[in-house]
């Protein structure tokens, strides 16, 4: 089997079927013509709950639901599994982004235990349910191995070793077979401590979606439906009942920042699994969006590592293997340089790649020197590593909420459908407060949402500012901001210039909140860098919220471009 092409506008047209020109790995073993399809709602209808976003927290909500009998309506604004999910490493880890020593400083013994069980229960989860329904997705449980960034024979190794008190904070917890600190170890090049973690996991993630989905649609069409490319426009509340309104189609001549109204939804409870959730004004001032990068190598299968890998640097290295289409052999993926949405030039983003290949070189010596797959994908980040799940009392109280996954939201997505099932059915969860949305900050995470929230101000500045003066200095096959000069007063216009040097220009103002974007060089597309809008470069359709709706188009190339996708 061939690699699927990247960059390749008609492989994923208007990134309907993911937010990225870069194909994940997942491609190569199933494509996207083999992904599951769904039409667009064709008409209003009654539920009792509405989940919004088919990804791993939107479908394993539905799952869940849907197993306790509650009618569930599932819908996503391109098709499924096009999100982030689809663009994650498949990890599945209870090794979070701060050391547990410090987690339990930060919320306390107990919470911690709590933090912890959720994310053990998560893990076994997906076991349990691929076993019950046979879903090959390549579910594997083994250990967990976290190395030093820096080598015993660094000058500064004892000051960047926060490992050993790992093992005893498991003890405190209760949990001290879990997990066991080695002084030596020996990896490739590397020669000091290393914590082994018992019980960690890997799987095929739109392989285990698209199994799900086949299962809801065999075996309970009567409580279960599911639409593609019909995405949530508004929703309000009235008599205890919530409606929500999609997008329709656009009239021929729209006016700027228009959208039309498609069909409604009535439902008593509505779930946003969707990342950032629509018009929630706290969670977007609590939460920040990062991009993280990742390649897939091939390796010969005995060269394949038995464990899980990763580093203690922030952010950290993260590597596992994945099944490849020549069983002899196997995809190394490796992960990191995570940085903050929309602040990197062209140059500063084919380097992430790069330094990725770097690093896997000095360890597996086996891998390419030329990736086969090359992606990113985006997190959302809480300041206390805990992400929000439950009931949004600001939004209702029967809107339901699941953003901030820190980094592990494959893992904070099972979480989520387990206390958002529970909670709408009236079952008692024993992690639900400490996930709650509404929880006031921890004292030690305070000075980190001030810091993000004034850095998130200062993004504004690119208004003024612009990536090139004249269409002319743009390449093709890339984008950049320039002013748009007197006729349109100055307005920064977000320019793309194709493979045959046609431009096609939409308003660079994010509809969100009047950000400016800015190129990501690396998937093509605009990146918001205040709160983390994303938008595909060649069509300006929304990939990634808190945005609602696209770019507005400035000129007739990039109307049909709009067009062209819509329909396609």
């Amino acid at each position: 089997m061939s690699r699927p092409s990247s960059n390749d506008s008609s492989n994923n047209p208007g990134m309907t079927f993911s937010s990225g020109r870069n194909d994940a790995v997942w491609t190569a073993l199933q494509p996207y013509d083999s992904w599951p399809k769904f039409s667009k709602l064709p008409e209003d209808i009654e539920t009792e709950v509405i989940v919004v976003g088919a990804g791993m927290a939107g479908i394993s909500t539905a799952y869940e639901l849907v197993s306790r009998g509650i009618k569930t309506v599932l819908i996503d604004a391109r098709e499924v599994t096009s999100g982030e999910t689809g663009r994650t490493s498949g990890h599945l880890s209870d090794f979070l982004g701060s050391r547990w020593k410090s987690i339990i400083q930060e919320h306390g013994v107990e919470n911690a235990k709590l933090l912890y069980e959720s994310h053990r229960y998560a893990i076994e989860r997906v076991g349990e349910i691929s076993k019950k329904h046979g879903i090959e997705c390549e579910y594997e449980e083994l250990p967990g191995w976290v190395m030093v960034q820096v080598p015993s024979s660094s000058s500064d190794y004892n000051e960047k070793n926060d490992l050993t008190g790992e093992p005893d904070a498991f003890k405190t917890m209760g949990y001290e077979d879990r997990v066991r600190y080695d002084e030596k170890e020996e990896l490739g090049p590397y020669s000091g401590a290393v914590l082994k973690i018992e019980g960690q996991a890997k799987f095929h993630p739109t392989k285990y979606l698209h199994g799900l989905l086949n299962e809801l649609v065999k075996n309970h069409s009567d409580i279960f439906s599911c639409y593609t490319n019909t995405r949530m426009r508004s929703y309000k509340t009235h008599s205890g009942k919530i409606e929500v309104e999609t997008e329709g189609e656009l009239p021929p001549d729209p006016k700027p920042m228009s959208s039309a109204k498609g069909h409604s939804i009535h439902a008593s409870h509505l779930v946003m699994a969707s990342n950032i959730p629509l018009n929630a004004a706290d969670m977007i001032l609590k939460c920040h969006t990062y991009r993280t990068y990742c390649i897939a190598s091939t390796i010969p299968a005995a060269s394949a590592p038995p464990y899980l890998l990763y580093n203690n640097s922030d952010p950290y290295i993260y590597v596992r293997t994945a099944a490849h289409p020549d069983p002899s052999k196997r995809y190394l993926l490796i992960g990191g340089e995570d940085h903050k949405t929309g602040i990197l030039s062209k140059e500063d983003y084919s380097a992430k790649f790069s330094k990725l290949v770097n690093w896997g070189k000095q360890f597996f010596p086996d891998m390419l020197d030329s990736p086969d797959f090359a992606w990113s994908g985006q997190v959302v980040e809480a300041a206390d590593n805990v992400a929000y799940i439950g009931r949004d009392s600001t939004l209702g109280n029967n809107i339901w909420i699941s953003t901030g996954d820190c980094g592990n939201g494959l893992t904070h997505a099972v979480i989520a459908s387990k206390i958002l099932s529970d909670e709408i059915t009236g079952v008692h969860n024993p992690w639900a407060k400490l996930y709650s949305p509404s929880r006031k900050p921890s004292p030690r995470s305070i000075p980190e949402v001030i810091s993000e929230n004034v850095e998130q101000v200062s993004k504004y500045a690119r208004a003024i500012t612009v990536d090139i003066r004249d269409i002319e200095e743009l390449p093709v096959c890339s984008g950049g901001v320039l002013h748009s000069g007197l006729k349109k007063l100055g307005k920064p216009v977000a320019a793309y210039k194709d493979e045959n040097g046609d431009v096609r220009t939409f308003s660079a103002i994010c509809p969100h909140a009047g950000g400016i974007v800015a190129w990501n060089a690396v998937e093509k597309s605009w990146d918001c860098p205040v709160h983390g809008s994303r938008f595909d470069g060649l069509t300006g359709k929304c990939v990634f919220g808190p945005s609602n709706r696209g770019l507005t188009a400035e000129d007739e190339n990039a109307e049909v471009a709009i067009e062209s996708s819509a329909s396609g």
